[in-house]
């Protein structure tokens, strides 16, 4: 009986601990909220994603197979691309994408301003994008925009755990998924890139803190 006594106390305790804290973090998330006020756009609202006629795909990291995913992805893009990226180091990645804006596919991307930075000894990503006369976007409405998407002649989606890395690609353990078919999920996601943009700044050519 004293046991259940002394843990209903605690439980008690622990309760009144939790609601006493309950303010301060309201105050705390609010303020983190205050972050999004620079989007000219509101957030997209949830919206129910059939995926009865959808096609997926999925690869997990290590062993390359994201990174030939991602390649033949973007070799059969033929109208638009949208890329939101946290990482993106893939030398390879990269050059296919300034093949498919050779070729005349419209391609936009969102990055981290992280991105902004050089990283060991290499020219930032972002400038190396801006340089294939891509526009490119930093997103510093967040602490860190943390996405991995690609969009794909509005109809193809590619998301998951996968950064545009080598280290994804052959060091991590990671997963990357591929749908086609799937026009209300592609719509949901061009929605979030649109209003992602609206938070971020034109890429200056100069880092971003």
């Amino acid at each position: 009986m004293r046991i259940y006594c002394d843990r209903f106390v605690i439980g008690i305790l622990l309760l009144a601990a939790l609601f006493a804290s309950m303010p301060a973090l309201a105050r705390h998330y609010s303020q983190h909220f205050k972050l999004s006020e620079s989007c000219t756009l509101p957030r997209p609202a949830e919206i129910p994603a059939t995926l009865n006629a959808a096609q997926a795909m999925v690869a997990f990291s290590p062993g390359g197979d994201g990174e030939v995913l991602i390649l033949q992805a973007l070799a059969a893009a033929r109208h638009r691309i949208l890329i939101q990226a946290y990482g993106f180091t893939d030398r390879r990645i990269l050059a296919a994408l300034g093949r498919a804006k050779a070729r005349g596919v419209d391609v936009g991307v969102i990055l981290d301003k992280t991105d902004t930075q050089w990283y060991e000894g290499h020219e930032p990503v972002a400038s190396v994008i801006s340089a294939m006369q891509i526009p490119v976007w930093i997103d510093t409405a967040v602490n860190i925009a943390h996405n991995k998407v690609m969009i794909i002649d509005d109809n193809a989606l590619i998301t998951g755990s996968y950064n545009f890395t080598y280290s994804a690609a052959y060091d991590n353990a990671e997963n990357l998924l591929y749908i086609r078919n799937a026009p209300a999920l592609v719509k949901a996601y061009i929605n979030n890139w649109r209003w992602r943009q609206s938070c971020s700044q034109p890429y200056a050519g100069r880092p971003v803190t």
